[in-house]
């Protein structure tokens, strides 16, 4: 939220839009989208700084310099820090054999003697998720765990010096907390209106959460018990093996066979195809040379109006596949290219610098191998698509005469993730879902009554609400310090009971990048979501 931006102002520039809002003639005179547009001005320049005397400025530009590094290197981290752990066939026990495929080994060695060759699994998200999902060697999910969520040892001190750092710039501004600072431009605009929120969605979803929990305790004690082991407690480790586990008994789910109903290729020319007669839209891809694209992955689109084949509305890029490239996605992330702006009802002129573009960027496997098998996506995956192409198609429809009001940045923040996840409540439909399966050998559908089972536990997951309010209530809270006396590790632990030194705050970007004090946003958007798709 606060960075290099403060950097470049024009002192000029302020005073005369603030004289343009403070006259109530000229302000009565502008349009609706005038009005916004002078209101973000004002508020944007305000958060830079503008109105701060020069002694006072150049401590807010020393000290976002700072926060800038620092995020920097925090995403940086994640993006970059991987860590390979070995591992026999019988240790990754439960995972598929196309997760062998092609597979590298090494012999591990120790005491100056070579070992047995092992499989070299990596804390990449496609080696991690499947193997504490998958593994049913507790061992072998504990230490898959603890490398991901330590793979980088500095990024708790990073956050620990972004969090002071950011309470020493809203000091400045005049606010007492950071969250005061950036709440304010929210539908919310308070903590204490989030707070609320919060407390009474927790109290909402909580015995949901709480019977899921039991169940998955149970499930791993009578798991124990069959293997004449002794049950030493559930464990973070534990959550996505018994979780999985539990969708199969109690909704008949094996998300191994899901995912044979879900070919990526299949999955996003049904999922496109869907957003396009939703909203009207034509995509045309680009192929060789026509493209402007920065790896010969990314694919890229024209978007053009259905009803009118002459009026041209953007451009929508897709990076798809995993790369170990450093690819900045963390699940799965949208961005503006470039912000569109008109001030006619004509398309643009798609060779102008007018016309909005986005970029998707999302890990999912790519199928360039040639064997289908080693392309198929989990439902989480499928979701993640859905979600991030709701981003792109929001800044697609979003016409605008000012290109800072266009798509996603025209809205308060903690309203962005409403269409993307009003999208992925419309892919929990049965009769939607079943659009975008055909298992990749027969061709056939999901069978009906899989669906069903499917959708009924996607919308049931009382767990995943619980650790979303967990991840929201710590960044609101580390955010709203006033004077500065916060452990960012121990809060965590506190609030997570995870293991010492096992904090997977450290591996989270939002809280360091655009979503810091607004992680609740996920949430809030998600109410509005299911609201707006049942009207």
């Amino acid at each position: 939220m606060m960075g290099q931006d403060v950097l470049d102002y024009s002192n000029k520039l302020y005073l005369s839009i603030c004289a343009v809002r403070d006259n109530v003639d000229e302000m009565a005179r502008l349009s609706k989208e005038d009005k916004r547009l002078v209101e973000k001005l004002v508020a944007k320049f305000n958060k830079q700084g503008a109105a701060l005397d020069s002694r006072k400025h150049s401590k807010l530009v020393s000290i976002c310099t700072k926060i800038s590094a620092k995020v920097e290197m925090f995403c940086y981290n994640t993006r970059t820090s991987s860590v390979q752990l070995l591992f026999s066939r019988s240790e990754l026990s439960g995972l598929p054999d196309s997760f062998f495929k092609n597979r590298r080994m090494r012999r591990k060695e120790g005491g100056g003697v070579q070992g047995p060759l092992m499989y070299i699994v990596t804390t990449s998200i496609l080696d991690y998720i499947p193997v504490v999902k998958l593994a049913s060697n507790e061992e072998t999910r504990k230490q898959m765990y603890t490398a991901y969520v330590g793979r980088c040892p500095d990024n708790m001190q990073l956050l620990q010096e972004t969090v002071l750092l950011r309470l020493k710039a809203a000091k400045v501004l005049g606010y007492e907390s950071y969250s005061e600072l950036v709440l304010q431009d929210t539908m919310a605009k308070s903590s204490d209106s989030v707070t609320a929120f919060l407390a009474d969605l927790e109290q909402r979803v909580s015995g949901l959460a709480q019977i899921d929990k039991d169940g998955l305790v149970a499930l791993k004690m009578q798991d124990m018990d069959n293997r004449n082991q002794p049950y030493l407690g559930f464990h973070v480790w534990d959550n996505a093996y018994y979780s999985n586990k539990m969708t199969q008994i109690k909704y008949g789910v094996d998300s191994e066979i899901v995912r044979n109903y879900l070919p990526v290729r299949h999955v996003l020319e049904k999922v496109l195809a869907i957003y396009e007669t939703m909203l009207g839209l034509r995509m045309v891809q680009k192929r060789g040379k026509a493209r402007n694209v920065w790896h010969p992955d990314v694919e890229m689109y024209e978007v053009w109006e259905a009803a009118d084949p002459n009026v041209f509305v953007g451009y929508i890029y897709l990076d798809l596949y995993f790369r170990a490239d450093n690819k900045p996605t963390g699940s799965g992330s949208t961005f503006h290219i470039q912000q569109g702006f008109s001030d006619t009802k004509d398309g643009y002129n798609q060779d102008s610098s007018c016309c909005p573009a986005a970029a998707v960027l999302v890990d999912l496997p790519n199928p360039a191998s040639g064997d289908p098998a080693d392309a198929l996506l989990s439902v989480g995956q499928t979701r993640t698509l859905v979600h991030e192409l709701g981003h792109a198609f929001h800044i697609m429809c979003s016409k605008t005469k000012w290109s800072m009001l266009q798509g996603t940045s025209g809205v308060e923040p903690d309203f962005v993730e409403v269409p993307s996840l009003m999208m992925e409540h419309l892919f929990t439909q049965p009769q939607v879902l079943r659009k975008l399966t055909c298992h990749y050998v027969t061709g056939e559908p999901m069978p009906e009554d899989m669906v069903q089972r499917l959708c009924d536990y996607e919308q049931q997951d009382g767990m995943s609400y619980k650790e979303l309010l967990l991840m929201a209530r710590y960044d609101l809270a580390i955010h709203s310090t006033r004077d500065g006396r916060i452990d960012c590790s121990r809060l965590y632990q506190q609030m997570s009971q995870c293991p010492p030194r096992l904090c997977d705050a450290a591996v989270v970007d939002h809280f360091m990048d655009g979503y810091s004090s607004l992680y609740y946003s996920y949430l809030w958007s998600s109410a509005y979501a299911t609201r707006m798709l049942r009207t």
